[in-house]
């Protein structure tokens, strides 16, 4: 292939191979690491887990003493009946605040699952990204467009893997639903690059098919011979 034809997407071809390298970086540390990782998150989720039973202890004691004053007062008998719904409902209420839905049945487990993905998504958007800046290159687009869907197939196949590192490293602490939500002004910049890009990329291809690059409206983002 000409140098020259793949010029304008250079850059983003760079950062593809980065993904690339970094996918492969990260699957060997995780090979490496795989038990010093899945002991510190089980470790993190039993600390978690023991903070919240003794908060649920804690809570109930609580219960006790009150029950155990109204049980002395004027009236005992009723209050007696009445009181014991109460405490039963504070410790459902601590039970619920501190449940996490787990979708392996282990956080931990969880949180390693993300990490993997992480290498993952390296790997098949490097890949993806370097094949489909390729027919950019071959398209009749203007040089200047090239250089766009260079860098925004490149950030996107850049900053999507780590997002899911990130969020791996906090499934434990914050849940699974909370550590992907902390981690959205990350997700929604990098999907949207990279989906705009494949659809305007969809878009050149379908115009040129049907020959409406040779129009007039169109010598703004294609180049026309001279």
């Amino acid at each position: 292939m000409n140098t020259q034809l793949i010029n304008p997407v250079r850059y983003g071809l760079m950062l593809g191979i980065f993904a690339l390298l970094a996918g492969a970086s990260w699957a060997a540390y995780m090979a490496t690491h795989h038990e010093q990782l899945h002991g510190a998150f089980e470790t993190q989720q039993g600390e978690i887990q023991q903070k919240h039973t003794q908060k649920m202890m804690q809570g109930m004691a609580m219960d006790e003493m009150d029950m155990g004053e109204h049980a002395h007062a004027a009236n005992a008998s009723a209050d007696h009946h009445q009181q014991p719904k109460t405490g039963h409902a504070h410790a459902g209420n601590g039970h619920e605040a501190g449940a996490q839905h787990s979708h392996t049945g282990s956080l931990a487990n969880d949180a390693m699952q993300r990490l993997l993905r992480g290498h993952i998504h390296a790997m098949g958007l490097g890949i993806l990204s370097c094949v489909l800046l390729l027919i950019v290159a071959l398209t009749t687009l203007k040089d200047c467009w090239k250089k766009v869907f260079g860098f925004t197939f490149g950030l996107g196949a850049v900053l999507y893997p780590p997002a899911w590192v990130i969020m791996g490293f906090r499934t434990v602490e914050l849940g699974p639903e909370a550590a992907e939500a902390s981690i959205m002004w990350l997700f929604g910049p990098a999907v949207g690059l990279l989906l705009g890009s494949m659809v305007a990329l969809l878009f050149v291809l379908l115009i040129e098919q049907l020959g409406w690059h040779k129009t007039w409206l169109a010598r703004f983002f294609v180049q026309h011979p001279a």
